[in-house]
């Protein structure tokens, strides 16, 4: 019951973002961040892929690729966010940066339990 209440914490989270992010680019056109520097630009751009890449991957079972790729994506969003707001003080990251690095600090502390045993995912284990 507490891994599906942490999956479904990881699943709405994701959902948030690709909503955000796909609402920038409904209000803003193609290049909704082409107010960053390039590489910032494209990994904000990708988002709109990744986030919902990673919900799905979870809300139908490739746990193991669901929680690697979240802990990818929330380790790169919180470096280029507090990059984006320490280095190049863009202020419109003063709110969204704690929730994110929050979230972080979510996924790796619960990763370790709800990465599945090899047993319970193997060929064989499922025969049996």
């Amino acid at each position: 019951m507490v891994q599906r209440i942490a999956l479904g914490v990881y699943i709405a989270c994701f959902t948030i973002g690709t909503v955000t992010h796909a609402l920038d680019f409904w209000a803003l056109g193609l290049r909704p961040y082409s107010w960053g520097p390039p590489i910032l630009e494209a990994f904000w751009s990708s988002l709109v892929v990744l986030d919902p890449a990673a919900a799905g991957l979870l809300l139908f079972g490739k746990r193991r690729a669901g929680l690697a790729l979240a802990a990818i994506i929330m380790v790169c969003d919180v470096a280029a966010n507090s990059y984006a707001f320490f280095v190049l003080g863009i202020e419109g990251f003063a709110v969204a940066l704690p929730l994110q690095a929050a979230f972080l600090g979510f996924v790796l502390g619960s990763i370790g339990f709800l990465w599945p045993d090899r047993a319970t995912h193997s060929p064989r284990a499922k025969s049996r």
